[in-house]
């Protein structure tokens, strides 16, 4: 594989995880997610009808870790091309993603424990599942250093001719701050503050999926550019 078709495919990696995300949520029986109102038998009952679903749902989420990694790198890489940003701000976009591809991770293995012995106690489950929704929304400081690096990078690109349009730098400053109201998460068991809420998951979820699109396809391009000036 040549070194622009691995490009591309770091490129498009951060669909691949957002994708992944999706179909892992998707197949726990977690769109919407469960309300953390419901009781211990409420929660565990979902899982044991869920069981197949949820184990193959936590794969999917530890492997989505994996194309995050990859889209981290080649952001960095992107990056390595803009001339006046300090090499730190690159290394703090590569180290911040990385954590963040943590996320994804500890998520999916959280997700694993919590469906692997479902015969215990519904409280020990209904405690791992709160383990699994605060591990998930709750850690935003790693995405929004990393956007946040993104963005600085892409501002202060003077040339004529930018490697990234401003515009990209906007969304990579205000998808992120979407995700600060789940730091408060573990206070509510209802409302837009909760875990299912539209303040916590619903309005950041959608602002990923529009970032993760959107610097996907300027990734591809500005790897196109590279590839043209050989």
């Amino acid at each position: 594989m040549s070194t622009w078709n691995i490009q591309y495919v770091c490129a498009v990696s951060g669909i691949i995880c957002t994708f992944f995300n999706i179909g892992a949520l998707a197949a726990s029986g977690f769109l919407p997610p469960l309300p953390p109102s419901w009781d211990a038998e409420q929660t565990a009952k979902h899982y044991r009808d869920h069981e197949k679903g949820i184990q193959g749902g936590a794969s999917l989420m530890v492997f989505s870790g994996m194309f995050y990694l990859l889209f981290t790198a080649v952001i960095s890489a992107q990056m390595r091309r803009i001339s006046n940003p300090h090499h730190a701000v690159s290394a703090l976009q590569l180290a911040s993603g990385a954590a963040g591809s943590l996320v994804f991770i500890m998520s999916g293995m959280v997700l694993a424990v919590t469906s692997y012995r479902l015969d215990r106690p519904v409280e020990i489950t209904q405690a791992l599942n709160d383990l699994f929704w605060v591990t998930y929304c709750m850690p935003w400081p790693a995405f929004i250093v990393q956007n946040f690096a993104f963005a600085y990078a892409i501002i202060i690109d003077r040339r004529s001719k930018p490697l990234f349009p401003k515009s990209i730098a906007v969304l990579n400053i205000i998808a992120p701050t979407l995700y600060i109201p789940a730091a408060a998460l573990h206070c509510f068991k209802t409302g837009p503050l909760a875990w299912n809420g539209s303040v916590t998951f619903w309005i950041p979820a959608s602002g990923w999926c529009v970032q993760a699109i959107v610097d996907c396809f300027c990734l591809v391009q500005a790897v196109s550019t590279e590839m043209e000036m050989g």
